[in-house]
This record gives C-alpha cells, sequence and structure tokens, in this order.
C-alpha cells in the first residue's frame, strides 16, 4: 500500500467525504491490508506533536467504512488509552462521534 494513497485519501481538502469513503471502499477490494494502514495512519498521527484533527476525523471515518465496527472500535479502544490526556479525549469524542457522521452521512446521500 502506497503511503501518498493514504495521505491523499485521508487528507479533507481533497475529496468530499462520501467520495473518499467511495474510493476507499473500491481500493480495500484490491488493498485488503488498507484498514491496517488506515489503523497505522491514525496511530501515526496520534503521536505527532500537532495533531492534525481533520485529517484524524477523515482517518477514522475512513476506517469505520472499510473496517466495520468491532475492528473501529478495538482501534479506538486501543487509541483512547494514549498517555496524552488531550489526545485521549480527542480520540474518545472522535470514536463516539464518527459512526453517528457516517449515519447521517448516509442517510442524506
Amino acid at each position: 500500500m502506497d503511503n501518498q494513497c493514504i495521505l491523499q485519501l485521508c487528507d479533507p481538502d481533497a475529496l468530499a467525504p462520501l467520495d473518499a469513503i467511495r474510493l476507499a471502499r473500491q481500493v480495500s477490494r484490491v488493498e485488503p491490508d488498507l484498514a491496517l494502514n488506515l489503523g497505522a495512519f491514525v496511530g501515526h498521527l496520534s503521536q505527532s506533536p500537532e495533531i492534525d484533527r481533520r485529517a484524524l476525523r477523515r482517518a477514522l471515518e475512513l476506517l469505520y467504512a472499510v473496517s466495520g465496527e468491532q475492528a473501529f472500535s478495538r482501534i479506538c479502544e486501543r487509541m483512547s488509552r494514549n498517555e496524552n490526556p488531550v489526545v485521549r479525549s480527542l480520540f474518545r469524542w472522535l470514536c463516539y462521534e464518527t459512526p453517528r457522521r457516517m449515519r447521517r452521512a448516509y442517510a442524506k446521500g
């Protein structure tokens, strides 16, 4: 899996959310490791000195879309144990909010 592909998919300014999700699902059909790579990217973002919240949100949305709810929950649980309290609370909020956002997006589109 090309890192550039992950960066482009997770760039909130590159694609509209539903377009990014559709593309990620297409990529996941030919690249089964996409969910693992997205999980690794989420971990990388959580270790950055300044977290790009928009990229993190997009990465979590894509992860949710391609990995399923159980795998998404496991990754969120692991990330919400981060030593940094700001990162920990951000992950808890994003992990709670992502499924709700995804349901609303699919209801509209």
